[in-house]
């Protein structure tokens, strides 16, 4: 419980920032008793806590308190993970802000607030744009005295993760003396995060607190959804504002069609989705931070941070893909309240019993997360945008390396530099000359007219811009084979397209015909080997034990509980030892033809590598490789796979199998119920 001596110690810390930032606080949180000290000291500090902490305060406050004693602008950057939550920070921190004379200012794609005669004391950006003033005005952030990694674990362990660590690093050299602060949800290796981003004497606050989960599993898909709103709504102190998380923009098209206009909350209904317009995403943010009853429809694009007011209840009409996105999903709602509520659609016995797996684990703070490993394709797009920062416009081994990370060095991945530059000139990204040196390749010029080097997004898909002909408005935008065919369900209209403006952008009007939203779900998140083995102790299987149950339409469910990339291996072996592909798979089970005469399984580290290469495309699918991994060389992705499989590991895991063909009877049905909705 904080008490008044350290209130008033934080007083006298931030005077001239106290009331516009944390006055609305009934008492300062714990993050913001324990890390204003730390960041006014000048330390670099990771802020670790649940949401809805006050984490944005408990930078904020001491940045402002430090920028207004020089009134310096350009003085902190805020790397936020996405163009909705700079938008949605700028609009809750710039009102308090400039009532202590500072201002705040956006730079993305949309965007463009640093310049004029009255230069912003803070930026808020994104990676992406943070790249593009790194490689095209360097100088701009010379100033700089403070840089925020906001929501930092929303991309470490992804390709974009990593670019920002490299993007830190040459920052550094700009800017020495920068203070580098972090703000993340909890994590499960919060040294390694801090060690990345912040560097090794960071210093690292966390507040632990993840509150009691009340669950409620609804049942009956689309009707039971209606029949539970309907009830919660009218109990006393009923539900006003429902959340509703789906997993595919389709189904919140669909769950969207069957709600609107009906009760209970009638016009009140609303959809959020990336494939509609950022107008229709911001209106419908606003409906709900500003309205008095609402029910919204989204996909992860509500899942953190943008502020839709007090949520009264989170439904989760799909399983979350891990334990984070859960416990994110879950912190959208009751926040003012002891007791996060949650209700659970389930379909079957099967999806009941991961929910309740998810949520055992986040009541005891297990993340399960998988391990971390660096993604070298990000060295290719960091090459690229470091030649146009050079003055000379040419980059060596030597220049690059010198601006990598420190602790990544200890990979190896810096000493094979010339290994890339020379595959990128033989991928007319470059071209040698002298010394070693490396110059802008004719592609390279014209991917930095198109604004296309700096992002490590997953972007291969051509888009069409869908435009209402009654009212002009841009709708949403989907990618151009969805678009072109037939009707699409967006925003709940079923529309057609009525003339084609451009190869991107094209008329639509409504139709009566049938519709549906065609969208790619994509590769999405993996199922890590640490989830799926604890799956297998929650359920009550022993520890490498390996069932094997028989399915009612031919062949046999092998339960290996690998996680997804193991599992593919583990299919890959099969296959090649016995000529034949199991049939399906995923994280949990292969589906076989019949039970492989193989185990137990004695294979040498050199036949598992092996099995890998012959693979390897299948398995590339599972270790979120990076947009740029066409562009480094293969043995370069072969050497990163292999690091992703921990060959060894995986060895000792196969020859402590348990094969339990017949399966235990007490666990018999669960798995037969488990096995159909798994594969």
């Amino acid at each position: 419980m904080t008490n008044s001596s350290d209130i008033e110690a934080l007083k006298a810390l931030i005077p001239r920032s106290w009331h516009a930032l944390l006055a609305g606080f009934n008492t300062p949180t714990a993050v913001q008793i324990h890390g204003i000290p730390s960041i006014m000291a000048g330390n670099p500090v990771l802020l670790i806590a649940p949401t809805a902490a006050g984490k944005t305060e408990a930078y904020t406050a001491p940045l402002a308190e430090k920028i207004l004693s020089g009134r310096e602008d350009l003085s902190a950057w805020i790397i936020s993970p996405t163009r909705a939550l700079v938008n949605d920070l700028s609009r809750r921190i710039t009102p308090r802000l400039a009532a202590i004379g500072l201002r705040t200012g956006r730079r993305t794609g949309e965007r463009k607030e640093i310049s004029g005669p009255k230069p912003p004391h803070m930026v808020i950006t994104t990676p992406e744009s943070l790249d593009s003033i790194l490689a095209r005005t360097p100088s701009i952030l010379s100033r700089s005295r403070f840089m925020v990694l906001d929501e930092v674990h929303m991309l470490a362990g992804t390709p974009r993760g990593d670019q920002l660590a490299c993007l830190i690093s040459r920052v550094r050299m700009v800017a020495p003396d920068i203070q580098v602060i972090g703000s993340s949800a909890t994590v499960d290796d919060p040294e390694d995060i801090s060690r990345r981003y912040l560097g090794d004497n960071a210093e690292i606050i966390q507040i632990p607190g993840v509150r009691p989960i009340f669950a409620e599993y609804i049942e009956g898909g689309t009707a039971g959804l209606a029949g539970a709103l309907y009830r919660l709504t009218r109990q006393p102190d009923g539900v006003r504002k429902a959340l509703v998380f789906v997993r595919r923009r389709a189904d919140a098209e669909r769950l969207f069609s069957a709600f609107k206009g009906r009760r209970p909350f009638g016009g009140s209904v609303f959809l959020h989705h990336g494939s509609l317009s950022r107008q229709r995403r911001e209106t419908v943010e606003h409906r709900m931070l500003t309205g008095t009853a609402g029910l919204c429809f989204a996909t992860s694009t509500l899942e953190v941070g943008i502020d839709i007011g007090d949520i009264d209840l989170v439904v989760l009409a799909g399983l979350p893909p891990d334990v984070s996105s859960l416990l994110q999903r879950i912190g959208r709602g009751n926040r003012r309240s002891s007791v996060a509520r949650v209700c659970c659609m389930v379909e079957n016995d099967a999806e009941r019993l991961r929910y309740e797996h998810l949520i055992e684990a986040a009541r005891k703070g297990r993340l399960l997360q998988g391990h971390y490993t660096f993604r070298p394709s990000v060295l290719a797009q960091q090459c690229l945008s470091l030649i146009e920062q050079t003055p000379n416009k040419w980059i060596t081994a030597g220049a690059m390396r010198s601006r990598l990370p420190g602790w990544l060095k200890q990979t190896g991945w810096p000493e094979r530099l010339p290994e890339l530059l020379e595959h990128l000139a033989a991928r007319r990204w470059l071209y040698p000359s002298r010394h070693g040196r490396y110059r802008i390749g004719e592609k390279l010029e014209q991917a930095f007219e198109r604004g296309l080097v700096h992002t490590n997004i997953d972007s291969n898909q051509q888009v069409i811009e869908l435009v209402d002909q009654d009212t002009l408005q841009v709708i949403g935008s989907l990618p151009r084979f969805s678009a072109n065919d037939g009707p699409v369900l967006l925003n709940g209209r079923r529309l057609r397209i009525s003339r084609s403006l451009s190869r991107s952008k094209a008329m639509v009007a409504d139709t009566d015909a049938r519709a549906a939203l065609k969208v790619p779900a994509g590769r999405g998140p993996t199922t890590s080997t640490a989830l799926a083995q604890d799956f297998a102790r929650f359920i009550g299987l022993n520890t490498h034990a390996v069932p094997i149950v028989p399915m009612e339409n031919g062949g046999v469910a092998f339960f290996h509980f690998l996680g997804d990339l193991w599992g593919c291996l583990l299919g890959g072996l099969i296959e090649d030892r016995t000529g034949t592909r199991p049939i399906a798979g995923n994280a949990f089970c292969l589906l076989l033809s019949s039970v492989p005469e193989i185990f137990p399984l004695s294979a040498r580290n050199e036949d598992i590598l092996g099995t890998a290469l012959r693979h390897r495309k299948r398995l590339f699918r599972f270790i979120l490789e990076g947009p740029w991994a066409k562009d480094i060389p293969l043995e370069w992705r072969s050497r990163h796979l292999l690091d992703c499989l921990n060959i060894e590991e995986f060895r000792n895991v196969l020859k402590a199998f348990a094969i339990q063909n017949p399966a235990p009877p007490g666990l018999e049905r669960i798995l037969i119920t488990l096995a159909p909705s798994l594969l």
